[in-house]
């Protein structure tokens, strides 16, 4: 994509943008870098956005990402604070005022959306994980808890079957053999 090809399709994304709550005067020099280098500014006056091809000296803010960020921008395919968080766009002078001219821009519903989903698929990734961990820490409590009680399960298996194993003993020790007396007729006369 040339310079200008790149201007015309940011254009042409921002035909529709809504400035109109906007009352200050924002101007926004922006150097593409890369295929389309080349600079050209937005500028919204009287509640209206306009973008032009050339250089503008008295701005207020100064935009710098390669051709693609910055037409992600304007398309709403990404947003500016996350252009920035991942190091693909650089902001110099009042962020302020170019995050409330990129506020006038159109905003896709699938590119809002799309973020919205992304952020949450982050958040559920986290709170999952955590729960994995607690899990994981909750079932080793658990393995030690019943190993242990098996262990003193056996061990008191063992001692009752130590101590019946002695009082049969002791029991068979401890009675006299009884014997029977046969009686006949003749001992009985």
């Amino acid at each position: 994509m040339t310079y200008q090809e790149l201007v015309k399709k940011v254009q042409t994304a921002l035909v529709k943008a809504d400035a109109s709550k906007i009352e200050d005067h924002i101007a926004v020099q922006v150097n593409v870098t890369g295929e389309a280098e080349g600079a050209f500014y937005m500028e919204i006056a009287d509640r209206v956005l306009y973008v032009e091809p050339y250089d503008y000296n008295d701005r207020d803010t100064l935009l710098t990402a390669d051709g693609a960020v910055v037409l992600a921008i304007a398309q709403s395919k990404t947003t500016l604070d996350a252009a920035v968080a991942e190091g693909k766009a650089f902001v110099d002078g009042d962020y302020d005022k170019l995050a409330a001219l990129v506020s006038t821009f159109p905003v896709k519903k699938a590119a809002a959306t799309k973020a919205a989903a992304k952020k949450a698929v982050a958040e559920a990734g986290e709170k999952v994980e955590a729960k994995v961990e607690k899990a994981k820490k909750t079932a080793a409590t658990k393995k030690a808890a019943t190993k242990k009680a098996v262990a003193e399960t056996a061990e008191k298996v063992k001692k009752a079957a130590t101590k019946k194993t002695t009082k049969a003993a002791d029991d068979t020790a401890e009675k006299p053999k009884r014997t029977r007396k046969t009686t006949t007729k003749k001992d009985e006369k």
